[in-house]
């Protein structure tokens, strides 16, 4: 998995290309674990370029989220592909996640 981290004012974006699984959930962890970020701040995770995930990964993204809810960090997922959506939806996951439709992540978060 190949993980990308752009910085604007307030928030911050990782950008993800290839598998997010049991193989690669714990460089994504570390990554997030390694970034500040202040109250109010939002962090989006761009999964455009994701092409499997497995449960490792949704579990995560789940930890990952309430890390970032504890420290009142608003975060988002955008770029859920059918195939990755219907993992979500079959984990019954839709609503746990703030989804960013991507016309709003393009006109709000520009890559930095």
């Amino acid at each position: 998995m190949n993980i990308q981290v752009y910085e604007g004012k307030g928030y911050k974006k990782i950008l993800l290309k290839g598998s997010l699984d049991m193989y690669t959930a714990l460089e994504l962890k570390n990554q997030v674990d390694g970034l500040s970020f202040v109250q109010s701040e939002t962090m989006i995770l761009d999964l455009n370029e994701i092409t499997y995930v497995d449960s490792s990964g949704i579990g995560t993204l789940i930890k990952i989220v309430n890390q970032l809810k504890e420290n009142k960090v608003a975060f988002y997922l955008t770029g859920l592909k059918p195939m990755i959506e219907k993992i979500f939806k079959v984990a019954g996951l839709m609503n746990y996640f703030s989804i960013l439709s991507e016309d709003d992540y393009k006109k709000n978060y520009p890559h930095a």
